[in-house]
C-alpha cells in the first residue's frame, strides 16, 4: 500500500505509514508526472467517496478525488494521481518501478481478482 498523506485525515489512517505531500512536492522526475498520474488515476476503484479540498491550495475547492484504487498488487488513496500531476509529488521508488514495469498501464482485473482485492482492502481498513 502506498503511504497516506498526513495532510488528509481519514478514518483508520493511524494504522498506516504517512508522508507529507508538502515535503514530497516537486521531487518527482518531471518526465514521470503524466504517465505516473495516469497510472494512479486509471486503476480500478475500490471505494470512491467524492472530492475533497486540496490541502496545498484550499482556494481551488473540492478538486481532489478521495477513495482508494488498486492494480491488483498495490492499493493507494485515489488522491495520489492528483498530487503527482499537480505538484510532482515523489512516490516510493519501488512503486514507480512497479508502474514502469507495466508501461504505466494499469492491469485489467477479472471480477474474481477485483473481489479478492476488495476483500483485502476491507480487511486492512476495517478488519
Amino acid at each position: 500500500m502506498l503511504p497516506l498523506a498526513e495532510e488528509i485525515k481519514a478514518q483508520g489512517q493511524e494504522k498506516f505509514e504517512q508522508v507529507s505531500i508538502a515535503q514530497l512536492a516537486g521531487r518527482l522526475d518531471p518526465s514521470l508526472r503524466k504517465p505516473l498520474a495516469n497510472y494512479l488515476s486509471e486503476a480500478h476503484s475500490l471505494l470512491a467517496t467524492g472530492n475533497i479540498q486540496d490541502p496545498m491550495a484550499p482556494q481551488r475547492g473540492l478538486v481532489v478525488p478521495f477513495g482508494y484504487c488498486t492494480d491488483g498488487e498495490w492499493t493507494w488513496p485515489s488522491y495520489w494521481g492528483y498530487f503527482v500531476r499537480e505538484y510532482g509529488v515523489q512516490l516510493p521508488a519501488n512503486f514507480i518501478e512497479h508502474a514502469r514495469e507495466r508501461k504505466f498501464t494499469p492491469s485489467s482485473l477479472s471480477d474474481e481478482e477485483l473481489f479478492r482485492a476488495e476483500e483485502e482492502f476491507e480487511e486492512q481498513f476495517f478488519g
